[in-house]
């Protein structure tokens, strides 16, 4: 039983720290793409370049996946702040908690379920407009250049 333990706690622990790597992955990659965006923007003024409509719609959709990205982490935080309450409510409980104390448990535990909801849809959101924006980018390199 310990043994499975350790294991669940070695797996929380490894996907905490994926969740981390993908987060600054997103933010690194809309950073790196904001830059080359405004690089060839600021080039654009000197040598006129055809449409740059799909470039600036990169950058728009990079900054989205930023502002989106950030309000994940509010909802994540949210999350873990709601369970940490609602396993202070059980250990405060003990082994039968009365009503009030078992409201305040389920409350907790419902609300950390919608923010952790809301992360997960804001994190697969982000991701998306990140690779919809990068794809956008390249295009728009491939076939202007």
């Amino acid at each position: 039983m310990d043994s499975l333990k350790e294991r669940k706690q070695m797996s929380w622990q490894g996907w905490f720290y994926a969740i981390q790597r993908i987060d600054l992955l997103i933010i690194s990659i809309c950073g790196a793409g904001i830059y080359v965006i405004l690089e060839t923007l600021k080039f654009s003024k000197t040598n006129p370049l055809e449409s740059l409509t799909l470039i600036k719609g990169a950058g728009a959709l990079f900054v989205l996946s930023i502002v989106v990205n950030f309000i994940s982490q509010f909802t994540g935080k949210s999350a873990n702040e709601m369970d940490m309450k609602m396993c202070q409510a059980k250990l405060d409980a003990g082994q039968k908690p009365n009503k009030k104390q078992a409201k305040e448990i389920t409350k907790c535990d419902d609300l950390a379920d919608i923010y952790t909801k809301w992360t997960n849809a804001l994190n697969l959101i982000s991701m998306i407009t990140m690779l919809v924006a990068l794809i956008s980018l390249i295009l728009y390199f491939l076939f202007s250049f």
